[in-house]
Formats: structure tokens, sequence, C-alpha cells
């Protein structure tokens, strides 16, 4: 790490749209590029400048958003970064860098052709206008285009690890602004600030292509008009994203603006010097075949993994007891000694899971991996000497794991395909890893702890930045891994072995988006966009015109679902 006092490794923008002079000035005085968001309010937007010039000598920064009432001629000439929003024109403004947020490949194509200095990858977990796709995604995507050759900071989920993870990929610098909303330096109202203190990341939807707070009981926004409504002076159309829940620890732990940049400073260059460290100590990450329903269930395409290094993992879905036992036995006998596991969900009918546990309990696999459990189903796997991972999709389930005992944890990011959490990887990542340290502070285990890191992991610069994101952890003696399932749809031996048809890949091949199916609020399934998805939103509509009940619905469409993969992924009918 070379760069630590580069005053362009953090941008700090006001957040909310909002014209925060002190906070601004406070920023820059912490040697980051601070810069002020002008706002759609004429006269606040001048005071504020006014303001940022009495107390700063030096240069800085705004933000043109969308419906901005000045233009470049209005500022004053320490103005020498202008940051645009997607949506903003782009200004004439020749003595000064244009930094321009992007949210698509295409986005950033455009802003380059333009002649952008820099781009701003901010992910779909962001406040404000956002794409679909994640900041940790987004940015491995802009990285290795070839056609883009400047500078990009990420923006969305970003705390200090996640910091150090975007540096390790190849970012310039990465984005401050709904972090600082808590700072002693934030002005914003009492019921505001509250109810950003209390967010854990999943208090946020995406309106109108804008992600903002969401609550019951808050005015309904028009989606047509709420780019025009953004601002912090009330939570109707407040633009926060996933990371609006690291705004209270940051400032609980560091106070002031100052403190919060120079403790991600402090944390991208320790924890990519640690990061290098191990390497160099032959330190590597464990990769993990995750187990995927209806596709990872053949014995001979998990030997292939595990004779490549990785540790496979066999999905039993729903299959019964002989099934179970069979497939464990076939893969127990192919294996020679070396390491496997099982993947169970953990919300299948009970009378379906104990014929499953009993087979596993017969066979012992070294592994398993619960999805949607509970650390009272882990123990007995544990007693009986099978490594037990447990899924955790959000802080309050992980701070209850840990002091239910668990230690082997998947922190899985929207990302992932298959069933899928509220949270994406950056915030899911930055608040897990940061409990972890935490609770080992209190409590000394550490050395007990293994972590999978999972969704948007597929190659050696995803898992180098997961390298330096679990830098800290590592160094306390915790193990940790990257967890990979639809990358294993792109082998030559997932078609050999019979784990998936030559049609599948080729749709795997193809597919240019995904999109997510909502069985029930709380669980979404994500998918590759193809004509399914008509069928599955035409058949959920019937069932919610026929006024099926809600448990029933949702055990519908999960079987729907089981059953189409199963045609899709193996050429089977039920």
């Amino acid at each position: 790490m070379s760069r630590p006092q580069d005053p362009e490794l953090v941008l700090g923008i006001t957040p909310f749209e909002e014209p925060n002079a002190a906070l601004a000035v406070a920023l820059a005085r912490a040697g980051s590029v601070g810069v002020l968001d002008l706002g759609r309010d004429h006269d606040r937007a001048q005071a504020a400048l006014a303001q940022v010039c009495r107390w700063w000598s030096g240069q800085f920064g705004v933000r043109l958003p969308t419906g901005c009432p000045l233009s470049p001629a209005d500022l004053p000439d320490q103005v020498d970064v202008i940051v645009l929003g997607s949506d903003s024109p782009w200004p004439a403004a020749p003595r000064r860098r244009i930094l321009v947020e992007v949210s698509s490949v295409a986005q950033a194509h455009t802003a380059v052709q333009a002649g952008a200095c820099g781009l701003i990858a901010k992910g779909a977990e962001a406040g404000g206008r956002v794409g679909a796709t994640t900041t940790f995604v987004l940015l491995q995507q802009l990285l290795a285009d070839s056609a883009i050759d400047i500078p990009i900071w990420a923006a969305g989920g970003i705390g200090p690890h996640t910091a150090a993870a975007a540096i390790a990929g190849g970012a310039a610098g990465v984005v401050l602004d709904a972090q600082l909303a808590l700072v002693v330096e934030a002005d914003l109202p009492p019921q505001v600030a509250a109810a950003i203190r209390a967010m854990d990341g999943t208090e946020t939807a995406v309106i109108g292509g804008h992600r903002i707070y969401t609550r019951p009981g808050l005015p309904a926004v028009d989606p047509e008009s709420v780019g025009s409504q953004l601002g912090a002076r009330h939570l109707g159309a407040l633009p926060i994203g996933q990371d609006g829940a690291l705004a209270g620890p940051l400032a609980s732990r560091y106070v002031t603006a100052g403190g919060i940049v120079t403790a991600v400073r402090a944390a991208i260059t320790e924890a990519l010097r640690t990061a290098a460290a191990h390497s160099a100590q032959g330190l590597r990450p464990l990769v993990v075949q995750g187990p995927m329903t209806r596709v990872s269930d053949q014995a001979g395409f998990a030997t292939a993994v595990a004779a490549a290094g990785g540790l496979p993992f066999l999905a039993l879905a729903l299959n019964d007891g002989d099934q179970t036992r069979t497939l464990l036995q076939q893969a127990a006998a192919a294996m020679e000694g070396r390491p496997w596991g099982v993947g169970i969900l953990g919300f299948v009918p009970p009378e379906v899971r104990q014929a499953q546990l009993a087979a596993v309990h017969q066979v012992r696999p070294p592994y398993a991996l619960i999805a949607g459990g509970r650390p009272a189903q882990a123990a007995p796997l544990d007693a009986a000497g099978i490594e037990t991972f447990l899924h955790v999709p959000s802080p309050s389930l992980l701070d209850r794991f840990l002091a239910e005992g668990s230690r082997r944890f998947v922190f899985e990011g929207r990302e992932c395909g298959g069933h899928v959490g509220r949270l994406a990887s950056f915030p899911l990542w930055e608040t897990q890893l940061q409990r972890l340290l935490d609770y080992d502070d209190a409590h000394r285990c550490a050395n007990h702890l293994q972590v999978l890191f999972a969704g948007g992991i597929h190659d050696a610069r995803s898992a180098a930045m997961v390298a330096a994101l679990a830098a800290p952890l590592v160094e306390r003696g915790a193990q940790f891994g990257v967890l990979m399932g639809t990358a294993y749809l792109f082998t030559q031996e997932a078609v050999a072995a019979g784990a998936i048809a030559p049609g599948y890949q080729q749709a795997a091949l193809a597919c240019a988006g995904t999109v997510l199916l909502e069985t029930a609020p709380g669980h979404a399934v994500r998918c590759s966009d193809t004509p399914y998805v008509r069928t599955f939103a035409e058949t959920k509509a019937q069932l919610v015109a026929a006024g099926v009940p809600r448990d029933q619905m949702w055990a519908e469409l999960e079987q729907l679902n089981m059953g189409r993969l199963r045609i899709a992924s193996k050429g089977l009918r039920r």
C-alpha cells in the first residue's frame, strides 16, 4: 500500500443531497476530498458554498444532483472536482475534473466517451438513484473492462473493511456519504437521526429507480416524482442505502467525520499489509463449491471439485431418506478421504429433514451446511464430528447464533443465485465482520471461528478482495473461505458429471441479467431472466386472485420453483 496519505483514497460527500458546509470542511481537513452536495435549493447551496470558502482555504469538490439550480459558472475557484449524479446534465467546466456516478457498464462507457476524468461505481445498495447491480459486482465489471482506463471509486456498502476490499480489487478510492450521517458535524432533524441510528440495513426499498428509507406508516411516495423529492428534512424520501446501518456504529466509535476518514484510511493500509503477509506465509482461503439445489447432487461432480482442490457440498434439497443415503454413500466411496460436505435446507418439512439427517449421521460426511437453519439444528451434527456451517443473513441473527455457541458461518450476499437474503454482500460483510471482531474482543474466540464469504465471488480478483476484507479476523486466528455456486455452472465437469444438462449451461452462458422471484415476504430466489419468470408471475397472480392462504401459496410457489429447476438442470419432470 503506497498511497495511505493520498487525499483521493476517500471521497466524502455530504449525504442525502444536503449542502452541509461544516461536514464538507471537516472532510477536507481530515485529508480526504470533501464534496459538498449542492442539493436543489439555490439559496441554501449558495450559502453553503460561501461558508466552505470562509472556513477552508484549500480546494474541495461539489456534487450536482439532478435538478441542481447552480451551474459551474456559479462555483468559486476553490472547486476543482465536480461529481455528477447519474441523471445530471453534463456541465461545461473545462478547468475542473468531472467524476460521474454510474450504475451500469453501459453508463460507464457513455461517461468515458463524454470525457469523464473518473467514475463512481454506485451499487444497488446505495441511496438515491441506483441500478440493479451491487457495488461488489459492478466494481469488478468496470475494473475488468478494457475500454475503461480512468480511475474508479466504489460507492455503496463501504466501511473500513469493505474499503480495503475495494482498494485490493483495484479501485482508486471509496466514497462515504450516508455513513457520515450521525457524526457530530451532521445536521439532521432528530427524527431522521433516530431512524438512521436504529437501522440494520433492511429498511430501504427501491421506488422509481431510487433507494430510499421505508417503514410502515410513512406516506406513500410517487415513483414518478421521487427523484425531485429527495432530502433529509423528513423521512418521506430519505435517499439512504443499506449502508445507512453503518452510520450509528461508526459515529459511536469514531465520533467525527475526521475520525471516520482516519479509521477508513488506517483500515485500508493495515488490511492490505496483513493480507499480503498472509499470502507470503502461504495462507489461502478455503475454496468451497456451495450446495446448489437440483445441481450439485451428483457424486461424480463432487469428486471432480475435490480432485481440483475445492471443498464440494452435495445438495440434499427434498430428497427422501433412501435417496439421501444412496447419494452420500456414493460420495463417501468416491472421495477416497478427501474433504466434502452436505448441504441441508433448514426449512424443509420436518419429516423430510429427519429422514435426511438420519442418513447424514449414518454416513458422516466431514462437513455440513444448513441454509435457513438454527444453532439447535447444527449442534447434533457438530457433536457427531460433522463440522457444520450456518447461513447468517443478518446482524441480529449473528448475535443470537454467537450467543448460542455457533462458530461456523456463511455470510452470503444478495448477489447469490437461488434463495437470497435482503442485504448485498458489501453491507452484509462489513457489518458481520465488525460484529465478529467486537465479539472476539469480549470472548477471545477468533481461533474457533470459520467464515465463508459468498455472493459475487468467482475469480482471483474477487477472492483477493475477500482476503483483504477478512485479514483482521484471520490475523486473530480465524479461518476463512470463499463459497461459490454460480461459477461452477460454467465448468466442463458440471455437464460431464451430469450435474446440469448442456442446455442449462447454454442458458447460463447466454444470461445477460438475473431477476428475483419472491415466494413470500423475505423469501426470494435469484434466477436467470428466462420465460419462466413470466410463468412464475402468472402463477402467483392466479393464487392471489383465488384467495389461497399465504402459507399454502408460499409452499406451492416453492414447489413450482423446485420442479422447474429440476426440468431445467436435469431435463427431468416429477
